[in-house]
């Protein structure tokens, strides 16, 4: 909670400063290498994709990127496969590094959509309905708008429902961005 409030005095921070504040909206879209650490099941990595928008507002190097996006995280394990879908919700710390390249971080919130296993049972209902991560990647602001950035993700906390099971998401992204409104 302190670390939201931290993200959002930083935020409010940006706002106060508007007028020297840069905004660009986008669309990004990429590829989920997902797995899982699962209490006595062998999980291995199964690609996904993801979908959706994001925004920057910077003020010098220093900038916050929130972003809601679709993404499908498909695992492999030994019993079988998983197909889930979440609705991710990042709300980043961005630093610039370069005037290219980028640094960011902060939480993740993934609202539960499905949870099917590979017969096609739902099991939705076993897993919690909010996946709370932390994320962490880089990125490249190239010309005409165009981006490409790098992430990992990880769940803080155990995901799942069903008691004495341990179930904690992870995920590597690439992705690539375009900007709508702003330079990135």
């Amino acid at each position: 909670m302190k670390k939201i409030t931290l993200l959002l005095v930083i935020g409010a921070l940006f706002m106060a400063n508007a007028s020297q504040a840069q905004l660009t909206v986008g669309l990004k879209g990429g590829l989920n290498f997902a797995t899982a650490d699962v209490t006595g099941v062998s999980v291995s990595n199964k690609t996904g994709y993801h979908i959706g928008a994001y925004a920057v507002v910077k003020a010098g190097p220093i900038g916050i990127q929130p972003e809601a996006y679709f993404s499908v995280q498909n695992l492999s394990s030994d019993v079988g496969d998983f197909d889930l879908s979440y609705v991710q919700v990042p709300v980043l710390l961005r630093l610039g590094i370069l005037k290219v390249l980028y640094l960011n971080a902060g939480p993740q919130f993934g609202f539960n959509l499905k949870a099917k296993d590979s017969s096609g049972t739902d099991f939705k209902d076993n897993l919690k309905g909010m996946d709370t991560s932390i994320a962490l990647g880089a990125g490249l602001d190239l010309p005409m708008g165009l981006g490409a950035q790098l992430r990992w993700v990880k769940s803080l906390a155990n995901v799942s429902d069903v008691s004495g099971l341990d179930w904690k998401n992870s995920m590597i992204q690439a992705s690539v961005t375009f900007a709508l409104m702003g330079n990135n």
